[in-house]
């Protein structure tokens, strides 16, 4: 709001010389006060968020989690992919370049804060057949040569801050735009660490399927010879043949996930699918690393999303301290100034200077409430970006708390699901043992063949899962994107970085 300063006074006899120019000074003073009163009380918001010192899922600790989180698994493979595509990936470079546009436009926004000077060089030759007296007396009929060179320069006064704030708007928006590339690093990562994880996880199904379909077809070979002997009956061999198609029938949706994980894991490296068999895992096996969440208001300046929700706030405020300034006037300085010659009828008249100084202050009186209208924009936005930004907190929040519950419940059921199968294991074994000493039926050996199979499968699927919800847990806590930042020097400029790292060194600035 504009604040207004109002100056009572009674006259009672008419006033002096002396003091109408007093006076003229106290309303110029009362009218700057206002001013400077209605620049101050733009108002900045800020997040009313309380964020918890810790999280509800698991105890208090000031242990961060681990930058380069993808070192902890013990994996080579996962690392090499996991740089790889922070260098390569095409939606990174995207990013970056994006980046790049955006930091132009602050550049050109901040350019405005100060003067812009232009040489300038113009000539023209005008010339016509009207006779020699014409010409003397009609200036348009005259022969005229002329050159003109000279400088120019122009300068809007900032006297309120509009300009500055506009860049104070574009530094925060390009600081949003930087923060989203760095939110597409780190989904990319996660994503080939997901995919990567799938790809293991799918191979060693693969690997228990086929070592259980072996089983089942020496086993159906072993009924068939006793049907033969007539010790089993033609049920016995349809049972046992139906049981190793079902295991059969597993093996080619497994492959068919492979072959997508390594096709996905080649894109997001900046290769194609058609190269994907290069890609192979380690055979190491991949360890769970413990969980560290750190202090949920680390969250605040380590997650991508919430950076660019800051950003933006940032700019919110900004660009409502713009729109206060167009109440008020702006001042308009310019300046040109040169040397031309000019050439009548043949008559030099020799070079001469010239120079133009001009100011221009305008302020709004009427424009039909667009300057009002510019306002409410601007507080409209300022509000929507402050729930934003807390909007993007609270569920952030959510994101890590849903996390660290998921991958400790799914670390108790792997525990769990180890010890099943291998007592599923040891009990198939004695069965098959009795089965061949003809002390138990077939039956029996099927039953145990099915625990087996049901058992492996769904320890192998969570021992997988475990692996995809600690990588969902890192994402959640949002780091990893800064291992690939170009390193700084002490004045903040970069001085080193990869090319993907939304570099600054393309280019004059």
């Amino acid at each position: 709001m504009l604040t207004t300063v109002t100056i009572f006074r009674t006259v009672r006899r008419p006033p002096r010389r002396g003091e109408v120019a007093g006076r003229g000074r106290a309303v110029a003073f009362a009218v700057s006060l206002a001013v400077v009163l209605a620049g101050c009380a733009t108002p900045v918001m800020q997040p009313a968020v309380e964020v918890p010192d810790r999280f509800a899922a698991t105890s208090a600790s000031a242990e961060e989690p681990e930058a380069a989180w993808w070192d902890s698994y013990g994996d080579p493979v996962l690392s090499d992919l996991v740089r790889r595509a922070a260098h390569e990936n095409r939606d990174v470079r995207i990013a970056a370049e994006r980046v790049r546009a955006a930091r132009a436009g602050e550049t050109i926004s901040r350019s405005w804060l100060w003067p812009t000077v232009i040489v300038g060089a113009n000539g023209f030759n005008h010339t016509t057949t009207y006779d020699t007296a014409l010409k003397n007396f009609v200036p348009e009929a005259a022969n005229t040569r002329a050159g003109q060179v000279g400088i120019a320069a122009s300068w809007e006064v900032d006297l309120f801050g509009r300009l500055r704030a506009g860049a104070k708007a574009a530094a925060a928006d390009a600081a949003a735009v930087e923060n989203t590339a760095r939110g597409v690093r780190l989904l990319v990562l996660t994503d080939v660490a997901t995919n990567y994880f799938t790809l293991v996880g799918a191979l060693r199904q693969l690997e228990t399927v086929r070592a259980i379909s072996a089983a089942q077809d020496e086993t159906l070979r072993l009924v068939i010879a006793r049907e033969r002997a007539g010790l089993a009956t033609p049920f016995d061999v349809e049972r046992v043949q139906t049981e190793a198609s079902k295991t059969h029938a597993a093996i080619p949706p497994l492959e068919t996930l492979a072959a997508i994980s390594r096709h996905r894991i080649a894109v997001l490296v900046g290769d194609q699918a058609f190269n994907a068999e290069s890609i192979a895992p380690s055979g190491v096996e991949a360890i769970v690393p413990p969980a560290h969440p750190g202090q949920p208001a680390a969250l605040l300046q380590r997650r991508p999303d919430l950076l660019v929700a800051s950003a933006q706030l940032d700019a919110a405020n900004a660009r409502r301290q713009q729109a206060m300034a167009e109440w008020f006037p702006r001042l308009i300085l310019g300046a040109v100034f040169g040397r031309e010659s000019i050439d009548l009828n043949g008559v030099a008249l020799g070079p001469a200077r010239f120079s133009n100084v001009a100011g221009l202050i305008a302020m709004p009186i009427f424009n039909a409430g667009r300057t009002r209208a510019i306002n409410d924009i601007a507080e409209s936005g300022q509000k929507e970006a402050v729930l934003h930004y807390e909007d993007a907190i609270v569920r952030a929040l959510e994101d890590v708390e849903n996390a660290l519950v998921a991958l400790d419940d799914e670390r108790q059921r792997a525990q769990l699901l180890n010890d099943a199968a291998s007592s599923a294991e040891a009990a198939l074994g004695r069965a098959q043992s009795l089965y061949n000493r003809g002390q138990i039926d077939l039956l029996p050996l099927l039953d145990a063949q099915r625990t087996r199979l049901a058992v492996r499968a769904i320890d192998n699927d969570s021992r997988t899962q475990l692996l995809l919800a600690s990588v969902q847990l890192y994402k959640a806590l949002g780091g990893g994107w800064e291992v690939f930042e170009p390193a700084a020097a002490p004045d903040g400029t970069p001085v080193s970085g990869d090319s993907s790292s939304m570099d600054r060194d393309k280019g004059p600035s």
